[in-house]
């Protein structure tokens, strides 16, 4: 009897032995299919992604392709005098970008592509405004700051020291903090790749900072707010953004219309300076609201949209900018334009501490006459006996340099007023 019970017992510990060693065998197996299945999965999927990046990439070289025909096509035909073809292709090459089912400021090489086009296109546009045989007359595409502003990333911020800044004895007529981007960005329009930029903005400005302040003013906008110009466009009524904004203020085209600004073949009220500067305070002012008179989440606003910001304060649980700012819950365009925008206000209150001199601005002194038919600015300008671009520059808001057909208010140098309608009579179409 004992003799069975031990066998009994070595026959249970061999079954126990071996059902445990098949588990552990069972066990490993599982390990390793499972393994293998993620591995799988994950060159896969990786395979996915370099596709995808592949197919991307394609479709980038495809436009940039059709872009630089286009480009090439107009210069050939601007260089045979053909400016009319010239101004159809120049605009064809634009517009390949922007019907584009990829958007530019997704890829790095089709927005530098991009600014490049703008930039090449402009010195021609430029070259043609007084040509002695009238050029072509199209609207100008200038590039918007805001576009190399937005690439700006956080170690290209890193390189630039902090301007140490006693706010002490500067008044604002808003609330916010010196944080420290702020300062850094002090750093970058004083003594980093900035300075140019706003150099040439404040010499720009001096055209449109009369008009602005007056129009804040009667908008109930603080009047320093009215640099956010300088950020936008640099003060350029033709400034256009690689997202399709336009203008000093960079209206995107349903921001415009929600805020009165006509846009059509003729005509872009987005570069018009007075419509979109009294747009633009309307707009910061209904943020502002919106923003329990918050101005800094209101210019972020401006910038990115009110539902993004929404987005950040849900995501955050806060209302403050800089906790936002720090968190990463806003875009990297937006962290920048708001300190770069109050950085910018700070040196203009003291511009000589900055190393800037601010130029005098003056108040534009024209007239607005009624045209009773479309009338194209060249014919126009000599007749008046001034160049097309200075006509131009009064109407920045006509595409083509032609008023659109039938009756449009037209705005002239003061001093000739009383000439405007005989010559405009003699010049219509």
């Amino acid at each position: 009897m004992l003799q069975f019970g031990i066998r009994l017992l070595k026959a249970v510990f061999l079954f126990s032995f071996t059902m445990r060693k098949i588990a552990t065998l069972k066990f490993i197996s599982f390990l390793l299919i499972t393994t293998f299945l993620v591995a799988r999965a994950g060159e896969v999927m990786a395979y996915g992604r370099d596709q995808a990046q592949d197919n991307k990439q394609s479709q980038i070289d495809e436009i940039i392709n059709r872009a630089e025909k286009h480009y090439s096509q107009g210069e050939a035909a601007y260089k045979g005098g053909q400016y009319d073809f010239a101004r159809n292709e120049f605009d064809q090459a634009v517009d390949t970008i922007f019907i584009a089912s990829i958007d530019v400021r997704s890829d790095d090489r089709l927005r530098i592509y991009y600014r490049q086009l703008v930039e090449k296109i402009n010195h021609y546009q430029i070259d043609s405004l007084d040509a002695k045989n009238g050029g072509f007359s199209e609207q100008r595409y200038e590039p918007s700051p805001l576009d190399r502003l937005a690439s700006l990333s956080e170690a290209d911020l890193s390189e630039v020291v902090a301007e140490d800044v006693d706010l002490t004895n500067t008044r604002f007529n808003f609330d916010f903090e010196a944080a420290y981007p702020v300062r850094q960005f002090i750093s970058y329009f004083t003594k980093g790749r900035g300075r140019a930029t706003l150099e040439a903005g404040l010499h720009r400005s001096t055209k449109y900072r009369e008009l602005a302040t007056r129009i804040f003013k009667e908008e109930g906008v603080p009047t320093d707010l009215i640099w956010l110009a300088q950020v936008e466009s640099s003060w350029n009524p033709n400034a256009y953004s690689s997202a399709g904004a336009k203008g000093i203020w960079q209206f995107m085209p349903a921001a415009g219309s929600r805020f009165g600004l006509s846009q059509n073949y003729w005509v872009d009220e987005r570069s018009h300076p007075e419509k979109s500067t009294r747009a633009a305070a309307k707009y910061l002012k209904w943020l502002a609201t919106r923003y329990h008179g918050n101005w800094t989440l209101a210019l972020a606003a401006y910038n990115t949209g009110e539902g993004n910001v929404d987005s950040a304060i849900a995501r955050s649980g806060s209302r403050d900018f800089w906790r936002m700012h720090s968190s990463g819950y806003m875009a990297q365009e937006t962290r920048n334009y708001v300190p770069a925008i109050l950085a910018v206000i700070t040196i203009a209150k003291n511009p000589v501490k900055y190393g800037f001199q601010m130029p005098p601005a003056y108040a534009l002194k024209y007239e607005t006459r009624a045209i009773a038919k479309q009338t194209d600015l060249h014919p126009l300008a000599k007749k008046l006996n001034i160049s097309y671009g200075a006509l131009l520059d009064l109407n920045p808001e006509l595409q083509h340099g032609v008023t659109p057909p039938g009756k449009h208010l037209i705005r002239v140098p003061a001093v000739l007023e009383p000439k405007v309608e005989k010559a405009a009579g003699e010049g219509e179409k």
